[in-house]
């Protein structure tokens, strides 16, 4: 007991000396403050790496508080960046509860003048670092002497700050916020107040906001942190070279509890008038246009910023842009429009990635659009924008596509919206960008338009076009494209081409390389259903419909297409399949490439595409049956302006006929060798040989028979090398050798000769001349030309017949595949025996011997229009010169007298049948439809047509030498003589 009683005794002992100790300490530095200073200055300095100096210290205990004048935190190193200065600080203290137990609690405290500098480049902000060995003995002793005796924690009541300054460098961008003015106590909320600028001499940016001012609802509690209020900045203008804001001003509410480290902003409005830009067409690359000014700019959303997630969440936000200035790279101005965007979404802070649940884009009248976005910032970058809903107006939005895709849809309009819907992705894996696209869009019924110098198509479409597009940003990529068409309805401007509830499907598969510029596609289209019109050709889509398929590549650097396959089948009619290559590209043209038309059935190619679309202008294809097969082969080669077609056209098993003219060939097999060349070449090549074989060829006035021709074909000619015998009634005739030059273009032209070898006129002519009738008909036509769409020879043709000879000559026939050929020809005759021709004929009879001619005779639509004519008799030993009464009547009709034989010369007529003459002579001419008719004989002023004898006969005179009259009424005598009887004599 007693050795306790000593230890406490030396513990009292021990403590009061302790506290008079300290006592005396305190005592000391209260009247000596300059000895506190230096220790400020050096834990300062050590724990910020600063170096700190304090102009003046003062302090009191009685009241507590302390007063500090020019504080300087000044860099150790030129390469640190971080200084402050604080002209003034005082606070005043007061110690609350029971000793030991109590609080420090620093009220009123007053900080006057605080400047803080900052360089961003090299900034690393100070830390307050622990030094690196504990607290010594005594300072431990001392701090739990001071908490057990005095306090045991700090507490802030109330401050405020006056004249505050920032200042921030970044680069060649400063940052500064002055006029700072912040109070906070107990008993007031947080209010604080500053203006702030931003330069940026490169781009000439000069950003003020004039007054910003932050003020919370409740008290402010330093240790329990929890803000609410708003935050106001009226005012605010941006001046630089690109943008500039004439005002802006930003009102919100917020709210910050540090507990939970979150920061909830309400309402945030932000309003912008006066927006001005300035875009340099040298950085507009390939935009169409470019954004010039807006009238004004008004959002309004809410932030929700989660630290401790690290995610800032906002929505719902509305931003309008009204009134916004575009102008095209011509600089057309283009009128004002309107911008509206509604949205929601989740910003992550730590992996720079935007969600974006809900976007409503409404950009003027042009385009609404309903979605979702999400962008991956950071470096590995993504992003994909879904598209629920989407309308565009196209003939609206014009104006933004680039300036060769508006070039090449001039010509096209299409009315009403343009339904769009699908999605947008893209992400970069290992400094790539992998794409991944799928849109589809719909027209329903829009109005449509083309129009160009040409042509004039409109009418209503209603489509689906869907395109998918996969692969890295420089290719491969695939692409997928479905086009489907309804009710498309066009017609040109002449008629010629129009088209009626079209329906049709088309598609493409592509892998596009826009690295090597290179692409491979498979595309199709089918056509099922309407009616087609071009100029002539119908087609009805459903009964005969339209389908396409091609397999290729497309170098589009080179502009080199290559074909593996393309079909196209006119089911039913006729198909096609192409396989080559075609180079367009600007140092060399070529093209190499094969067609080829399988074997098909001929009638319906013959019906659909010559006899339906010419049967009326020529109408004998109403009646013209065709039957077999053909085939064709065709290599098209090109370079530059030089082509060359070869190939072979086959027919098979043919027939043609023709009922009403009666007009047959049957079995058919034709082997034609086909080849053209663009530029004629002298070099000799070997030809390629074809035959035509036909079993069965029957014409009028030829017998049946066989028909062999071989063909050979060279470039740009087809020629028959060997003589082709015909049969005829009464002989042959022998066509010589057969050369068609340019046989495929304008300028086609035929060459050979034909030989008449004294075929009999008898056989020959007994269709059309019933009675006996002996002769031969001999010569040759050579050459025998067709060129312009005219026949021509040289030659003469000699019919030996009716005892004397007929020469013809100058056989033409120009316009002969014209809708009005024209027959011309000159003939001459001598010594016809008139008997021979007239005995037996409506005409009446007449014996003599006839010399004459006719000269320019032409014949067009099946009449005489020009011609020369001479008939006259030339007396000849024991041939007698006599004329019965018809023909004498006969002869006066057409000349346009009356009958000679009236009154009592009808009466001595009819004690006779005939009469002697001296001669006939009778000259006509027709022009222009006026026909003339004299007689050859004149004496005394008379013009005679038939002269009698010396003795006897009958006189018929020309009375009217000047005498017009139409062919068309001179063929309506000729028929009134041959349809009636003999005349009456009386």
């Amino acid at each position: 007991m007693v050795r306790i009683k000593k230890i406490l005794l030396i513990l009292s002992i021990g403590l009061c000396f302790t506290m008079v100790f300290f006592s005396g300490v305190v005592l000391y530095l209260y009247y000596h403050p300059e000895l506190i200073k230096p220790i400020i200055e050096r834990s300062l300095s050590a724990s910020t790496g600063a170096s700190c100096t304090i102009e003046n210290l003062s302090y009191s205990f009685q009241p507590m508080a302390f007063e500090v004048k020019g504080i300087h935190l000044k860099p150790l190193s030129p390469h640190q960046t971080f200084s402050m200065d604080v002209r003034f600080a005082r606070a005043d203290m007061v110690v609350m509860g029971p000793l030991g137990h109590g609080s420090l609690i620093i009220k009123n405290m007053q900080l006057n003048g605080v400047y803080l500098d900052l360089s961003l480049e090299q900034f690393e902000l100070p830390a307050i670092t622990p030094g690196k060995e504990g607290l010594s003995f005594p300072a431990r002793m001392v701090r739990g002497l001071i908490g057990f005796f005095i306090f045991r924690d700090v507490k802030f009541q109330s401050g405020e700050i006056l004249d505050g300054r920032i200042s921030v460098a970044m680069g060649d961008q400063s940052l500064r916020a002055h006029g700072i003015h912040a109070k906070v106590g107990a008993d007031q909320p947080l209010f604080l107040s500053f203006a702030l600028e931003i330069k940026r001499p490169s781009r000439n940016i000069h950003f003020r906001a004039p007054s910003v001012n932050i003020r919370t609802d409740k008290m402010f509690d330093l240790f329990d942190l929890k803000l609410n209020g708003t935050i106001q900045s009226h005012g605010m203008t941006l001046q630089g070279s690109d943008p500039g804001i004439r005002r802006m001003d930003v009102v919100s509410r917020f709210t910050y509890t540090h507990a939970t480290k979150k920061l909830d902003v309400e309402n945030l409005q932000v309003g912008c008038n006066g927006i001005a830009l300035r875009p340099v067409l040298e950085k507009m690359g390939s935009l169409p246009v470019l954004v010039t000014a807006a009238e004004s700019i008004w959002m309004e959303t809410g932030l929700t910023y989660d630290m401790d997630q690290g995610e800032i969440a906002f929505g719902p936000l509305e931003l309008h842009i009204g009134g916004v200035s575009l102008m095209e790279k011509t600089n057309k101005p283009m009128p004002p429009m309107d911008i509206n965007l509604k949205a929601e979404g989740i910003f992550h802070l730590s992996t720079y990635q935007l969600d974006i649940v809900q976007i409503h884009l409404a950009f003027s009248d042009i385009l609404k659009m309903e979605g979702t976005l999400q962008a991956g910032l950071g470096r590995k970058g993504a992003v994909r924008l879904q598209v629920r809903e989407a309308s565009l107006w196209y003939e609206r939005s014009r104006s933004f596509f680039p300036s060769e895709v508006r070039q090449a849809l001039k010509p096209v309009r299409i009315e009403g919206i343009v339904r769009l819907k699908g999605h947008f992705a893209g992400e970069k894996v290992h400094g790539k960008w992998l794409w991944d696209c799928d849109f589809e869009s719909r027209l329903t019924k829009n109005p449509y338009a083309y129009v160009d110098k040409e042509t004039q198509l409109k009418g209503v479409v209603s489509t689906v076009i869907k395109v998918k597009v996969t692969g890295e940003e420089a290719g491969p990529w695939l692409v997928k494209a479905k086009l489907s068409i309804e009710d498309l309805v066009f017609q040109n401007k002449d008629g010629s081409l129009m088209g009626e509830n079209i329906s049709l499907i088309t598609g493409i598969e592509s892998d596009v390389d826009l690295k090597h510029f290179k692409m491979n596609f498979t595309a199709a289209l089918e056509a099922k259903g309407g009616e087609a019109l071009y100029d002539r050709y119908y087609l009805n889509l459903k009964k005969n419909p339209v389908v396409t398929s091609c397999n290729g590549s497309y170098n589009i650097q080179k502009r080199l297409l290559k074909l593996s396959e393309l079909r196209f089948d006119l089911k039913g009619i006729l198909p096609i399949e192409i396989h080559g290559y075609l180079n367009q590209g600007p140092s060399k043209g070529d093209a190499d490439f094969t067609v080829t038309i399988p074997q098909v059935p001929l009638k319906p190619i013959f019906h659909h595409l010559l006899q339906e679309p010419y049967k009326t202008e020529k109408p004998f294809l109403e009646n013209l049956e065709t039957g077999g097969t053909v085939s064709a082969e065709f290599n098209v080669k090109g370079c530059q302006n030089a082509w060359e077609v070869r190939g072979r056209l086959g027919w098979h098993g043919g027939n043609l006929s023709l009922g009403e003219r009666d007009i047959s060939l049957k079995g058919i097999d034709l082997d034609l060798p086909v080849w053209y060349r663009s530029q004629f070449v002298k070099t000799p090549v070997e030809t390629l040989k074809g035959k035509l074989e036909i079993q069965s060829v029957m014409v009028p006035l030829l017998p049946e028979q066989p028909l062999s021709i071989p063909l050979n074909t060279g470039p740009n000619r087809i020629s028959v090398e060997s003589p082709t015998v015909i049969r005829v009634p009464g002989g042959d005739l022998r066509l010589g050798p057969v050369q068609i030059n340019h046989p495929f273009g304008p300028d086609l032209s035929v060459r050979t000769f034909l030989v008449f070898d004294r075929i009999k006129l008898q056989p020959l002519l007994s269709r059309i001349w019933t009675r006996p009738l002996e002769g031969t008909l001999t010569g040759i036509l050579d050459p025998l030309r067709y060129e312009k769409h005219a026949i021509t020879s040289q030659g003469e043709i000699r019919a030996e017949a009716f005892g004397g000879k007929i020469l013809i000559s100058d056989l033409d026939i120009p316009g002969i595949f014209t809708s009005a050929p024209v027959l011309k020809l000159n003939a001459q005759w001598d010594g016809l025996l008139l008997s021979e021709m007239t005995t037996g004929t409506s005409f009446g009879k007449i014996e003599g011997v006839l010399n004459g001619h006719i000269r320019d005779f032409e014949i067009a639509y099946g009449q005489p229009q020009r011609f020369d004519l001479l008939l006259e008799t030339l007396k000849k030993k024991g041939v007698p010169q006599k004329i019965s009464v018809k023909a004498v009547e006969n002869i006066a009709q057409i000349g346009g007298g009356q009958s000679p034989f009236m009154g009592l010369a009808g009466v001595f007529a009819s004690f006779f049948k005939k009469f002697p003459y001296e001669k006939i002579g009778i000259r006509a001419y027709l022009e222009n439809d006026v026909f003339t008719i004299n007689g050859t004989i004149s004496e005394g002023g008379t013009e005679y047509l038939v002269k009698r004898g010396r003795f006897s006969g009958v006189n018929v005179v020309n009375q009217n030498p000047d005498n017009r009259v139409s062919f068309k009424d001179m063929v309506k005598r000729i028929q009134r003589i041959t349809h009636k009887g003999g005349p009456v004599v009386k």
